[in-house]
């Protein structure tokens, strides 16, 4: 999954603007998603000037999300050649 399609995807389900989901894609791009998650949320919400719980409900999507890619590379390594 390319970052266009990612942020798409994302304002999709979370309902932010285009320039919002930038914000938080730039958020994830600079951090581990595996040992940050913490840090991670209390960016996203300073950036979009939101609260805590929302910033979670934000990044658990974009986990779906980016769960769900991985899953259709592991399904289809090739991409369908």
């Amino acid at each position: 999954m390319n970052k266009l399609d990612f942020i798409s995807e994302l304002t999709k389900k979370t309902g932010l603007s285009q320039s919002d989901g930038e914000k938080v894609n730039e958020v994830l791009e600079g951090n581990n998603l595996l040992a940050n998650a913490g840090n991670i949320i209390s960016q996203i919400a300073s950036k979009l000037n939101i609260g805590e719980d929302q910033a979670k409900d934000i990044l658990a999507k974009a986990k779906e999300i980016l769960g769900g890619g991985i899953m259709d590379k592991i399904k289809n390594p090739f991409g369908g050649q």
